[in-house]
């Protein structure tokens, strides 16, 4: 029995894998079960038996693939002994979409890669909160004293999410040959960040950490809580 289910959630994975790969190469709409079957090495009656829809296929894809990008982003603050600052949650979130592909074309709202999922009603995306970093967060560091008292959290929020996007996005305006490194870019903006919004005399990254922690965990049981309402 534990064999059995060990097997069942192994084969999920490499057809969730598969999904993957077959959605960012042609697209959702251009897209079939049995594309994903013969991606992922499985018959389309093994496909079925793990997921009855390519919709339901994608809603669980898109639920692991936030959450292994919210893991990837605490992992990258925890590893930074800058991680707590401003300027590292910045780092790490970039670091974390950088690094899967996926989410970068999901914060794009990619139409190419998405397609018509977008248009389905009460899809995740629509769930989801629009801002990539809360201004819940700011005030919270604010609170922590790793965060300047005398800065709107709403406007640093909302700054922050268009460097973050524009980060992401800057590929559909630039041609890549024309783009400094990603890294560089990534770390001259978080240096000006924890410039720009340090507290004088220096921020405690350990207070932020913490902070972040919290939130996190807050942050993805809602998440896991609404993909739940989304299934049923």
């Amino acid at each position: 029995m534990g064999s059995s289910k060990a097997d069942n959630a192994e084969r999920e994975q490499q057809i969730l894998n598969a999904a993957a790969a077959v959605i960012m190469r042609q697209g959702y709409d251009k897209t079939t079960m049995r594309d994903i079957a013969d991606e992922a090495g499985v018959s389309r009656g093994i496909m079925y038996l793990h997921f009855d829809s390519k919709e339901k296929l994608f809603d669980v894809l898109f639920q692991r693939e936030v959450l292994q990008y919210a893991q990837t982003w605490l992992e990258h603050i925890e590893a930074d002994p800058r991680g707590g600052s401003v300027g590292g949650i910045y780092r790490a979130v970039l670091y974390a979409i950088n690094s899967r592909p996926f989410m970068a074309a999901t914060m794009r709202r990619d139409r190419r890669i998405l397609g018509n999922y977008l248009r389905k009603p009460n899809n995740i995306f629509r769930s989801m909160q629009s801002s990539a970093v809360s201004v819940g967060i700011f005030q919270a560091l604010q609170d922590a004293g790793v965060v300047r008292k005398d800065v709107d959290p709403a406007v640093t929020a909302h700054i922050m999410d268009m460097l973050s996007y524009g980060l992401v996005t800057i590929q559909d305006f630039r041609s890549p040959d024309e783009l400094p490194d990603f890294d560089t870019v990534m770390e001259a903006i978080a240096d000006m960040m924890d410039r720009l919004l340090t507290p004088e005399g220096g921020g405690d990254s350990e207070a932020g950490k913490a902070v972040i922690r919290q939130l996190a965990a807050t942050s993805i049981a809602q998440f896991e809580a609404m993909s739940k309402q989304i299934e049923q």
